[in-house]
């Protein structure tokens, strides 16, 4: 039977671009968006600040929900949303988890560097609207 994990990630913006993360595992590499599973008795916003700030050293305030997303493979299943977040320090310092982070153009070409799943759940936002709702 299938493992179940919900998961959050972040879409933290600073001047029109996003940042994203690059992890190498033992299976592949890629650029992720910063976030992790939740833990028991933690609400989405707690795992959200958490997660950011141990992979960035980053405080950060949750804006809103933006999209859900989901991965699955014969061994788990992983339930997220995406926050739109407002970065509320400026200096990253990365866990051992990744090993160089870029802040990326907000567009449609800078999401396909995502991972699949990640990259197709942003795929239906209005970016131009995200790019508005971050500088309120």
């Amino acid at each position: 039977m299938a493992q179940i994990h919900f998961s959050v990630k972040g879409l933290i913006i600073k001047d029109k671009k996003f940042l994203i993360l690059h992890k190498v595992s033992p299976r592949c590499e890629y650029f992720d968006l910063p976030g992790g599973k939740m833990k028991n008795n933690e609400s989405a916003e707690e795992t959200l600040q958490r997660e950011i700030l141990e992979e960035t050293s980053l405080l950060i305030k949750p804006i809103s929900v933006l999209h859900q997303w989901d991965f699955v493979n014969q061994d788990y299943l992983i339930m997220g949303i995406i926050y739109l977040c407002q970065p509320l320090t400026e200096e990253i310092q990365l866990s051992e988890e990744h090993d160089y982070y870029e802040w990326l153009p907000l567009n449609e070409e800078s999401i396909q560097s995502l991972t699949p799943s990640l990259a197709n759940a942003m795929s239906h936002l209005n970016l131009n609207n995200v790019k508005t709702i971050n500088e309120c």
